[in-house]
């Protein structure tokens, strides 16, 4: 490096080997170096140094660094054109699978490997005109978007409702996606009476309850709580006075029982007004839960209740009366039970084998540390059958938690035991806001293909398809309930039920947010022509700025695609097995600075280059690195201009060194479903810089290093203190596959 910096300034050494040389300073008594020598030095030690040599090249880094946040940049200005048209390059189930992984870095080897193989052979022709081919089309993927994005209008008309009409009853539970319940007390102390109003899609339309039913509550008071169990067909009532069944398509009463007596055999039905709490009639008996958290069984025998069977207990975490929120009978023997703390699955048995009372038997729990604020069951969205073909003994439960998560879990009964209850990695709703209010499983538009509508404190957002995507959002009152979807010839509506109002509203086209491949002639012809123009230029003019303005462009368009591709966490294991793999190829084998050699020397713009010094010329550029010790990502080089005495220099950056990172910016933003996704994608990009700021301390001191250990290293860095502290540990919750 002195040798080096001594060849940068001969006109201050004229009669170094005579005047300042230190053996000869040596051998003089009481002699001070000259005034001619301390200034060498002191300049030597300056531009010798780490922060002096960057200095020198800080042309260079600052075009470097430019040109690599203006490629993650532009990638992240085209990404809404490939979200809208799902274009992921192994489709949606392929965006957390880690073989896909391996394979991405199977074909880089293949790569790498068949090019060195082309060199060595010398056959430039084939290797040159092959990746002008490939990236002509990796051109078009940033141009052609590029092109659209100038004239595509993004923003949606905003949905409004234009009816609103008061209920005279209040809402209570969801009937699933068709309809819902509402509920009023009417009469005094002396003839309470429970009255009951059943709401589907047709009565909506009309304005009236699809029927209702009236029954009574005495001898239980104003003060105790009416709860429903739902059933397939049917619907269960409890006022902890008396049990009735209803069929819901008609209303009309099925079984009816009282809590508050002593038969003929002198056996009570439970104590008054603790026992029937809740309940559920089921074909051989009916099924009491208490306040107190007992649950018994009594069997039924042509109509009359015998005396109870078997009881047990349900944990103290479980409080039925205070923090319920939802039954619903999923399978003859599956009971589920979501409260505030809780969602539990209690197999139904009829019988006990101990005499003692114990738990209730249960096949599925999920404790919620942060609160449950809403629940549903119904058609799983990934299941492979559509909504009418779907059977009994599968579904999906959903849960929505007041830190604004929503998980899912997948119930088939034809599994084992062990794997009847799946979480649902595919829902990727972690922290979906700052709190969940209602989930539902519906289908807008009788798709017979079901989609999820999350309430937040705000909107009702349906998110569609299997990739959840929010295709619109409608906003919503503080006492919203129930979000309905109408189908009719007039076209799809949607219908916000609150506590005492239901309003409504059309759905328009204009609404809905732009979804499928956007590809309109003009901006079609437009980027193809753009790109073909810039192929031609490189091919006769292969000049710097012609081989950066097509390597950032190509560089945009890979980021995008692998970026929208993965989910954080593969992209994450991605990074590390390219950077061990780069530390290998340019500090073992070196075999990726024998690539590099090639690629520098027939101009392609796998690579960017930022001249230190105006007049430099790529063209002209004939440095070797295979055979300098200096690095191979980012490259500093040197190249005396004919005719001048002046050096010019660049710096070298192999597109990957800006890909890598740049595909976990993208993937934050694409799959982090949260008001923070963009701020830990911008701390990931800072974090990058920070590696690409420690790689530039070697690569001024002209030392050998590999780019992507520092800078994805820093990209990985920067997404984990962002993530914990804009999301907090969610960013570790996607779930992978092989």
């Amino acid at each position: 490096v002195i040798c080096h910096s001594l060849k940068r300034f001969p006109q201050m050494l004229p009669h170094l080997g005579q005047t300042m040389s230190e053996d000869d300073l040596a051998g003089e008594v009481n002699s001070q170096p000259t005034p001619e020598f301390v200034k060498l030095e002191e300049q030597l030690n300056r531009e010798t140094s780490v922060i002096g040599m960057m200095k020198e090249q800080m042309k260079s880094m600052i075009g470097m660094v430019s040109m690599f946040v203006i490629t993650i940049l532009l990638a992240l200005f085209i990404r809404p054109w490939y979200d809208v048209g799902e274009l992921h390059a192994f489709g949606e189930s392929g965006a957390t699978q880690v073989r896909f992984i391996f394979l991405e870095l199977i074909m880089i080897f293949i790569f790498t490997a068949f090019v060195i193989m082309l060199a060595r052979y010398k056959k430039d022709w084939l290797i040159k005109y092959g990746i002008m081919g490939v990236l002509t089309i990796a051109l078009m993927y940033t141009t052609i978007p590029l092109m659209h994005m100038l004239v595509i209008d993004f923003d949606v008309e905003e949905f409004e409702y234009q009816d609103t009409y008061e209920l005279e009853s209040t809402y209570l539970t969801d009937i699933g996606m068709d309809g819902f319940i509402s509920h009023q007390l009417i009469g005094n102390y002396t003839n309470w009476n429970d009255s009951i109003e059943y709401w589907n899609a047709e009565s909506l339309q009309n304005g009236q309850p699809n029927w209702t039913l009236d029954s009574p509550r005495l001898p239980a008071g104003d003060n105790e709580m009416l709860r429903v169990v739902k059933s397939q067909d049917y619907l269960t009532f409890a006022n902890s006075a008396w049990i009735w069944s209803v069929d819901i398509a008609t209303g009309e009463e099925i079984e009816r029982y009282q809590c508050h007596y002593l038969d003929e055999g002198n056996i009570r039905l439970g104590t008054p007004y603790g026992n029937c709490d809740m309940a559920l009639v089921v074909d051989s008996g009916v099924y009491t839960f208490s306040s107190s958290g007992d649950v018994q069984y009594y069997p039924v025998f042509n109509g009359v209740m015998g005396a109870p069977q078997a009881e047990w207990s349900l944990p103290p975490y479980m409080d039925i009366r205070n923090e319920f929120i939802d039954a619903v009978q999923i399978a003859e023997e599956q009971l589920l039970i979501v409260t505030n703390k809780v969602a539990m699955v209690i197999h139904l048995d009829e019988t006990r084998d101990d005499l003692e009372i114990g738990p209730v038997p249960f096949e599925f729990e999920y404790f919620s540390e942060s609160g449950i604020t809403a629940s549903d069951f119904g058609h799983s969205p990934w299941s492979e059958k559509t909504l009418s073909e779907s059977m009994q003994g599968e579904g999906l439960i959903i849960i929505g938690e007041s830190n604004g998560s929503v998980s899912g879990w997948e119930w088939d009964d034809k599994k084992p035991f062990d794997e009847r209850y799946q979480y649902q990695t595919s829902m990727r709703l972690t922290g979906f806001a700052d709190n969940i209010t209602q989930v539902q499983i519906t289908d807008l538009g009788n798709t017979d293909i079901t989609d999820l509508l999350i309430t937040t404190d705000s909107n009702s957002h349906w998110l569609y398809t299997t990739l959840l995507k929010n295709s619109i959002s409608f906003e919503i009152e503080n006492d919203f309930q129930h979000g309905v979807f109408v189908t009719n010839s007039s076209g799809d509506y949607f219908y916000s039920v609150s506590d005492t109002s239901i309003s409504s509203g059309l759905i328009t086209d204009d609404m809905y947010k732009l979804e499928g491949i956007q590809l309109y002639d003009g901006p079609f012809l437009a980027g193809l022509i753009l790109g073909l123009l810039l192929m031609i230029l490189l091919y006769f003019h292969s000049e710097w700025y012609v081989v950066n303005t097509v390597g950032v462009l190509v560089g945009a368009g890979v980021i995008v695609m692998l970026g929208v591709a993965f989910v954080p966490t593969l992209i994450i294991i991605f990074m590390i097995l390219a950077a061990i793999y780069d530390a290998w190829a340019v500090y073992k084998s070196k075999h990726m600075l024998e690539l590099a050699d090639t690629m520098i020397g027939l101009q392609l713009p796998i690579l960017l280059v930022a001249p230190q010094d105006k007049g430099y010329s790529f063209k002209e550029e004939s440095k070797k690195m295979s055979h300098e010790p200096i690095q191979q990502d980012i490259q500093p080089t040197k190249t005396v201009q004919s005719g001048k005495k002046k050096s010019k220099e660049a710096l070298f950056m192999g597109l990957g060194d800006i890909i890598f990172p740049g595909m976990l910016v993208l993937s934050a933003v694409q799959w982090l479903d949260s008001d923070g996704a963009f701020a830990v994608a911008m701390t990931t990009l800072f974090g990058s810089l920070l590696g690409y700021f420690a790689l530039m301390t070697f690569v001024a001191r002209g030392k050998a290093q590999a780019g992507l250990p520092l800078l994805n290293g820093g990209a990985i860095l920067g997404y984990f203190v962002g993530g914990l502290f804009f999301i907090g540990t969610a960013i570790f919750e996607l779930g992978i596959s092989w």
